[in-house]
Order: C-alpha cells, then sequence, then structure tokens
C-alpha cells in the first residue's frame, strides 16, 4: 500500500502508538491526526511491518512489543473508522492487524470469527498465517486450500521476483512462483525451514511483509466496498 503510506504517515506512527495505547479510540486519532481511516491502518500496521527497510514480523509468533495496542484493533474499536462496514470485513482487518502486531491468539479469534459470518476471502488468508507462524504448517495448508486462487498471487509474485532474483536459487524461485501466481504452500515450506538467522530466513520475512502489506490493502478495500 504505497509501502504502508509512506509520505502520509510519517512521523505518525509514534503518537498512534502512544494515544492508542492510552486508550484514545481509533476514530478519535484519526480525526485528531488528520489522517484517513486508511492512512491510521497504515500508521498501525507500520509498528509490525516497518519500513522498506525492515524485514517484518518474525516468521514464528513473538510476543507483542506494544501489548496495549491490542484493545484498539478489535472489530468494535475500528467499525468507527469505517462506518456502515459489515463486521465480518472487520473482523477480518483486525485478524490482519493483531496478527502483524503480534497479538497472535486475538487475531486467530478474529478471523475464525470472520470465517464462521461467511467472510472466506481474506480472513482465511490471515488464518493461514497465523498457523503458518504458530508454527503448525499441516494446519497452515489446510487453510491455505480453503484460500484456493486469491487475488494477490498475481501482484505478490511480481514484487517479490526480485527479491528471489537477488537471492540466487532458481528453484526456490519456481517453487515459490511456480508460472506467474504466487504458491503460499511453498511459503508455508519456506518458512517452517528457515532457521533464525539464516539468509534463508532473512528472504522469507522479507516475503512474509510483503504478502501481509499486499493483503492488507485486500482487507481494507473490502471494507470500502
Amino acid at each position: 500500500m504505497d509501502d504502508l503510506r509512506e509520505g502520509r504517515i510519517d512521523g505518525a506512527t509514534s503518537e498512534v502508538v502512544s494515544k492508542l495505547g492510552a486508550g484514545e479510540a481509533p476514530v478519535a486519532l484519526a480525526k485528531g491526526l488528520g489522517l484517513s481511516a486508511v492512512d491510521l491502518v497504515a500508521a498501525i500496521a507500520r509498528v509490525g511491518l516497518g519500513d522498506g527497510s525492515s524485514e517484518g514480523p518474525n516468521l514464528v509468533q513473538s510476543s507483542p512489543t506494544h501489548p496495549r495496542l491490542e484493545k484498539a484493533l478489535s472489530d468494535e474499536s475500528l467499525a468507527g473508522l469505517f462506518p456502515g462496514s459489515a463486521r465480518p470485513a472487520r473482523l477480518a482487518l483486525a485478524a490482519a492487524l493483531l496478527q502483524i502486531l503480534d497479538f497472535w491468539d486475538a487475531s486467530h479469534t478474529a478471523a475464525q470469527e470472520a470465517d464462521v459470518l461467511g467472510e472466506r476471502h481474506t480472513a482465511a488468508y490471515w488464518h493461514m498465517i497465523a498457523h503458518r507462524r504458530e508454527p503448525d504448517a499441516g494446519n497452515a495448508l489446510y487453510w491455505a486450500r480453503r484460500v484456493g486462487r486469491h487475488p494477490i498471487f498475481g501482484p505478490l509474485a511480481e514484487a517479490a521476483r526480485p527479491l528471489l532474483e537477488a537471492q540466487g536459487d532458481r528453484s526456490l524461485a519456481d517453487r515459490l512462483i511456480p508460472g506467474t501466481i504466487w504458491s503460499p504452500s511453498a511459503m508455508i515450506d519456506l518458512a517452517t525451514r528457515a532457521r533464525p538467522g539464516t539468509p534463508l530466513a532473512t528472504l522469507a520475512r522479507r516475503l512474509q511483509r510483503l504478502e501481509m502489506i499486499h493483503l492488507l490493502e485486500v482487507t481494507l478495500a473490502a471494507l470500502k466496498n
């Protein structure tokens, strides 16, 4: 999303963390900072994803670095940002932001609730990422099958290709991008076998960051429809 809409949220992230952590409602914070709802979401996501030089979240779930943000990321808290939006779509967004910021249990619960309510487009993908980071490869593969062929597979493959070409392993590139689309099952395999601190893990984290950014865009688009 324009690499998290960097120009619009420059300097806002620390204030967002501080005020949301202190209990300010997202809609009031957006108004106070002069940010659109999408820009505020981008600022929140930046906390976990970092800027373009960052590797993004760990491949395996970690303890949240900003534990006081959890309440602000519930679908109820996000409702004011997207008036008139359907609860399943807000749950998918909550699952996204909670996963990006390492609130694993809350993210998993939100994704599960969205699925029960019939949102099986983006919530299933966030559910897959949750189990990949659990880590539970078998469960992640189940949710990958539930995802099916997702709209981000083409754009994500295109964005990931330069990283894979720079890494130089043609066979890995062919597994992750068989033809012109992204393979979530190959990403599950990569994330599962990459050891922390290795070049392979660095590559996997950068790919995961790209994946989360593309998926967040689609998650937000569903709220604006």
